[in-house]
């Protein structure tokens, strides 16, 4: 009985999937085809991020610049703009991570060229530009670029002169009283642009990153005398940066004490500003990381917030930078240099002789009406490119002046007198003697 039921069972479960195995192998496909659409509309959606990036970029960038720049009265780095644009766009994108080179290195500068503002965005030096025979370097970032090319034109032809009696200093003593070292080299041009070292007396000092031996040679050969203000990052890395200037390493040790001070970003700082945090990502354990960063100078509190979360200085918006570092410079008595009586009275003598100087040569020049107008050999062309041939490191000018000396009539007069005084001299040969005669 059990058989006949069991087999029942089999033909009854084979019947029933023979009548639906067609609309099985149908719905089967089906399923197949939506997870197909499904899987699509994902990918879909996927590459269109950075449009949907790109769009609520460009509802904010204005906005974002306006803020980091001070209403566009000073320059603002690409990722002080990246700061203020950042919580807006991600809160758009549901939380998704902006990549913060993604928006300096494409979101930012294509809205600059599409929409045609003039912004005074300024990006790190990513290498240096050298001028031949002049010597001139350049860092290759957006002002020096942008500098160097404003200046382009012709040679110039500058009258000769007699250059003024001016305090010449070499090093701290009479020109600075301090040094500003700044983790970052992006901000040299808002320091410019407001003055920061001409009107705190500063030596501004920046590496990207960790401080180079350089760096502690130049610290530690000043002496304790020019205290050196560390502006650095609220991170791991910040902390590492500080203590690389004032404690040996495998690499350099001190031979002094140099005099460093702390300038921030401290998380009192940080908090007080309201600054924008951001996730770390050092590596090593926590155990290690605490026994590094409380090594380095930070506090327990410190500690715990740099396990997880980092905060740059480029969080500050230009104007919140400048009044923060200014606030800190005041506290620790920073102040303009004044040198002694003594040096005051020698430089007011040499300034009234300048005055003097200038008066006499003025006159001098009036007398000359402009001095005599030399007509130049009618075969310069020529012989600049011959100079050239035979000393080819020269320039042109180089070239022309020496052609110059050489057709220069009081030049000849005054060779060939020293030259007839040598033709007594016994030591001379008789070949010399008449290579002397050239041009005589």
């Amino acid at each position: 009985m059990a058989d006949k039921s069991k087999n029942l069972a089999e033909r009854l479960k084979n019947s029933v999937l023979d009548v639906t195995k067609d609309w099985a192998k149908q719905r089967k496909a089906e399923e197949r085809r939506a997870s197909a659409l499904a899987n699509r509309r994902a990918r879909l959606i996927r590459a269109s991020d950075h449009y949907n990036f790109k769009s609520a970029a460009e509802e904010v960038m204005e906005r974002a610049y306006m803020a980091a720049s001070a209403n566009g009265t000073l320059p603002a780095s690409a990722r002080q703009v990246m700061y203020q644009a950042r919580p807006f766009i991600q809160d758009k994108m549901g939380g998704q991570q902006l990549n913060d080179q993604y928006f300096c290195q494409q979101l930012l500068p294509n809205y600059i060229e599409e929409y045609g503002v003039d912004w005074d965005v300024v990006y790190d030096d990513r290498g240096h530009f050298t001028e031949p025979h002049t010597g001139h370097a350049i860092g290759l970032g957006t002002i020096s670029v942008r500098e160097y090319l404003d200046d382009l034109a012709e040679p110039e032809l500058r009258e000769p002169s007699f250059a003024r009696g001016a305090a010449v200093t070499h090093g701290p003593d009479g020109c600075f009283g301090a040094v500003l070292f700044i983790e970052k080299e992006g901000f040299l041009p808002l320091f410019e642009a407001v003055h920061l070292a001409e009107r705190y007396d500063l030596a501004v000092m920046s590496t990207k990153g960790m401080s180079v031996t350089a760096c502690r040679k130049l610290v530690d050969e000043m002496g304790e005398d020019i205290p050196v203000f560390v502006l650095h990052d609220f991170d791991k890395s910040g902390f590492s940066i500080l203590s690389t200037l004032q404690r040996d390493t495998r690499r350099f040790s001190f031979q002094g004490d140099p005099h460093v001070i702390n300038l921030g970003l401290r998380l009192a700082d940080v908090l007080e500003l309201g600054l924008q945090s951001e996730r770390a990502f050092d590596r090593g354990s926590d155990a290690t990381r605490r026994w590094n960063l409380r090594k380095n100078g930070a506090t327990s509190e410190e500690v715990e917030f740099l396990l997880r979360q980092r905060v740059e200085l480029n969080a500050m918006t230009s104007d919140q930078l400048v009044a923060f570092i200014e606030r800190k410079l005041k506290q620790h008595g920073v102040k303009k240099i004044v040198p002694d009586d003594d040096l005051l009275a020698k430089t007011y003598r040499l300034v009234m002789r300048n005055r003097e100087i200038e008066r006499v040569v003025k006159q001098a020049l009036e007398k000359l009406n402009g001095g005599t107008d030399s007509e130049p050999p009618s075969d310069l062309g020529a012989r600049v490119r011959q100079y050239l041939e035979r000393h080819p490191q020269a320039r042109w000018d180089e070239a022309v002046s020496k052609i110059a000396d050489a057709t220069d009539p009081r030049r000849r007069r005054r060779r060939c007198g020293r030259q007839r005084t040598d033709r007594a001299s016994a030591s001379r040969t008789e070949g010399q003697l008449e290579q002397d005669k050239v041009g005589c």
